[in-house]
């Protein structure tokens, strides 16, 4: 039976020597079969996409830019390389492809893996430049990563092949961390150089801080909780949805604005 409710999605130019057109490559590639992930799953697509009724999307079902007929996704993968091809189809069909791969599993989720693997490609070629792994185990890491964005990402968001790259990329990251208690931890007091508060009444010193609109309420909250209450800026991100280094950023200028107002005498601990 012919799967014709699948989709395309969009790629990178780097792929069309893959595309369904040239099946004599699929013979060759399948005698001299990688065992890089990547490899493997790019196989597994071309030997998914052989026979006469190959996985295929119904053109018909899209607003625009695609052939208003069946296309094989092998096909719909190399028209979603070409120049010509819209930012819009590519949106629309790569939000059908998640879905499917969602509800269906199986040969769905090797569709968008398979036309996923230029983007996938390009993100281990730049990886490798900053993550001491082997080539191996960052294609397993980056796989897993993207399978998993596969399940996450929000269709209702705009780019979503964008949004894809960017779980992933930031998942792998995460996973090979140089210091990965820099992300899930409050960094070391031991070795934290940063402001030191006066003795006293530092609480009155923000609320100064704030009345002078050195710093904002929300800054003075951050720096009160997380050094005053010595609650950990991990646990301050995570019950407030925020990224780690981000908060970990804006503490750190909020702090070196307080510096230099105390030592430019701009600001003092009030008289109680």
């Amino acid at each position: 039976m012919t799967s014709t409710d699948t989709t395309a999605t969009n790629t990178t130019p780097g792929d069309l020597q893959v595309s369904g057109t040239e099946p004599h490559v699929f013979e060759t590639t399948s005698r001299t079969a990688s065992h890089l992930p990547l490899d493997v799953a790019e196989n597994a697509f071309r030997l998914l996409m052989q026979g006469p009724e190959p996985l295929s999307v119904d053109g018909t079902r899209f607003c625009v830019g695609l052939l208003r007929r069946t296309i094989p996704l092998d096909e719909l993968r190399a028209i979603l390389l070409h120049p010509s091809c819209g930012r819009e189809t590519r949106d629309e069909v790569w939000r059908h492809l998640i879905a499917q791969s969602r509800t269906q599993h199986g040969a769905w989720t090797v569709a968008a893996v398979a036309l996923a693997l230029p983007m996938l490609r390009r993100l281990v070629r730049t990886l490798s430049e900053t993550v001491t792994a082997d080539r191996e185990d960052l294609e397993a890491e980056v796989l897993a990563c993207y399978l998993d964005a596969l399940n996450r990402v929000n269709l209702a968001w705009t780019h979503p092949l964008l949004r894809l790259f960017r779980l992933t990329r930031f998942a792998v990251l995460r996973a090979y961390a140089i210091k990965p208690p820099e992300l899930l931890t409050d960094p070391d007091p031991a070795h934290d150089e940063s402001l030191v508060y006066p003795a006293g009444h530092p609480d009155l010193l923000l609320a100064e801080a704030v009345r002078q609109e050195i710093i904002t309420a929300e800054a003075a909250e951050l720096i009160g909780l997380t050094r005053l209450e010595n609650l950990p800026l991990s646990v301050y991100c995570r019950h407030r949805g925020l990224l780690y280094c981000a908060v970990l950023k804006r503490r750190q200028r909020a702090e070196a604005r307080l510096a230099k107002a105390l030592i430019d005498g701009e600001l003092s601990l009030p008289s109680l």
